[in-house]
């Protein structure tokens, strides 16, 4: 998956990973006698096996951070969709991190409508993982002595993992609309300024909000404006309530 849980230099993904600063803590609690964490073959058919046996027999709420690979991603996908109308998922999240090392977009990667209209895009890094009912997990990491995943039993680990996913599921930019659709193309953190931006604030007041400086906010801003075509902020507004990207705005500054 995305982020800092993409895999080792090269394979499917193109280009250079870097290593996985997850994967060595993970790895240590894995080791660690009666640590909840149990070893398990990060590859292909093998992962997704130990994904169909975490699942269950019915009505599972499956949270997920797709593979940064895009094959891994469709068969990931393809994986859980088969899961969800065997009615084994009752609830399925997927989320798919725009810093993945992969030429496409969110639906070049989960092609299936179905697999698209449960997905959102984020440029917040986050590790690869599933979760199950907010009880388990299965966790795989990448670094430069090789791939590992973890199926997880640790009430505290999977909790924050859980804590994780949800905190970055809220910001996140779904991925239902055509291809095209701004909400493909506009970063994480031009949604957060596209939304701060109908406060009505000043800019210096707006960045201090986000914690980013005012020259951030503004590129942001100039972001906001070339993708939804607009060349004022309040232009933004108006078409970003047309492409419902926003529910209510206010005078943007």
């Amino acid at each position: 998956m995305g982020g800092p849980m993409s895999g080792t230099a090269g394979g499917s993904g193109g280009g250079t990973v870097a290593a996985d600063p997850y994967a060595k803590g993970f790895a240590a609690q894995e080791a660690a006698p009666g640590g909840g964490f149990t070893g398990i073959d990060p590859d292909g058919p093998a992962f997704l096996a130990s994904l169909g046996g975490l699942v269950g027999k019915s009505g599972a709420a499956v949270d997920v951070v797709l593979p940064g690979r895009p094959a891994e991603a469709r068969q990931m996908c393809a994986a859980l969709l088969r899961l969800l109308r065997a009615d084994r998922i009752a609830e399925l999240r997927l989320l798919r991190t725009t810093a993945a090392p992969a030429g496409g977009t969110a639906r070049d990667l989960a092609p299936d409508p179905e697999c698209t209209a449960r997905l959102r895009v984020t440029d917040t890094p986050i590790p690869e993982v599933v979760i199950v009912n907010g009880r388990s997990a299965l966790v795989r990491s990448g670094g430069p002595s090789g791939r590992r995943a973890s199926l997880v039993h640790a009430p505290d680990v999977v909790g924050t993992l859980q804590a994780l996913f949800s905190g970055v599921w809220r910001t996140a930019v779904p991925a239902d609309g055509p291809r095209g659709d701004p909400a493909f193309e506009l970063s994480e953190g031009a949604y957060r300024v596209l939304r701060q931006m109908c406060t009505g604030d000043t800019d210096t007041a707006a960045a201090r909000e986000l914690s980013i400086s005012v020259r951030t906010y503004r590129r942001h801003a100039a972001e906001i404006l070339r993708v939804l075509g607009v060349t004022s902020r309040f232009q933004a507004g108006v078409r970003a309530m047309e492409l419902g990207l926003l529910s209510s705005c206010g005078p943007l500054r």
